[in-house]
C-alpha cells in the first residue's frame, strides 16, 4: 500500500459567507471591486484557488478550492482582516461603523453547493433585528387591561365577574 505525498491533487471546495457589521449595505461600485481584487491577492499568499466571488451590497459569498492541511477558518479569518484593513484605509466611509466585518460567517464544504443555500443558511444563523428607535408605548387596549386587573387587586370585583363600583368620597364639611 502507497501512500500519496502530493496533495495538489486533492482539493476541498469551501463555501464561504460573510457580511459587513450592521447589516450595511456598502459593498457596491468600486468597493466591490476592489474586494474582489484583494481576495485574489490573498488567495495567493494563503495557497488557496477562488472559484466563485459573490459579491452583494451587505452579503459576500466565496467558494474557493483548498488543500485538506489548510482549515476553512484559517482561510476566512486572513481574508476577512486582510480585506478590511485595506478597505478601511482606501475608503474613509467603511470607518463610520465600527468594524467592516462581522465576527459571524458560514464555512459548508462540498461540490454540490449552491450560493442560494448558502445565503439561506447564512440567514437561518442570523439573530433578528431588533428595530431600531425606542419601544412603542402600549396600545389603549393593552392599558384598559391593565387597569381592570389593577382594579381586581384592589378588591372592586364582584364575585361573577362584573366590576364593583368604586367607594363613595364623603365630603369635608369642616373646613368650610
Amino acid at each position: 500500500m502507497e501512500l500519496q505525498d502530493n496533495t495538489d491533487e486533492w482539493l476541498i471546495t469551501y463555501h464561504f459567507v460573510w457580511a459587513p457589521m450592521r447589516a450595511k449595505p456598502c459593498l457596491t461600485g468600486e468597493i466591490a471591486a476592489r474586494l474582489a481584487a484583494l481576495i485574489a491577492e490573498r488567495a495567493s499568499e494563503v495557497e488557496f484557488a477562488p472559484l466563485t466571488v459573490l459579491i452583494l451590497p451587505d452579503r459576500v459569498y466565496l467558494a474557493v478550492g483548498a488543500a485538506p492541511t489548510l482549515a476553512p477558518h484559517h482561510i476566512i479569518c486572513q481574508v476577512k482582516a486582510y480585506t478590511s484593513r485595506i478597505l478601511r484605509d482606501e475608503f474613509p466611509e467603511l470607518t463610520r461603523i465600527p468594524t467592516l466585518w462581522t465576527r459571524a460567517y458560514v464555512a459548508l464544504a462540498g461540490d454540490g453547493i449552491t450560493a442560494e443555500e448558502a445565503f439561506r443558511r447564512f440567514e437561518a444563523t442570523l439573530q433578528p433585528r431588533r428595530p431600531r428607535g425606542r419601544p412603542r408605548k402600549a396600545r389603549s387596549c393593552d392599558t384598559a387591561a391593565a387597569n381592570k386587573a389593577g382594579s381586581a387587586a384592589n378588591g372592586n370585583q364582584i364575585e361573577n365577574g362584573e366590576q364593583a363600583p368604586p367607594a363613595l368620597a364623603i365630603p369635608d364639611t369642616q373646613g368650610a
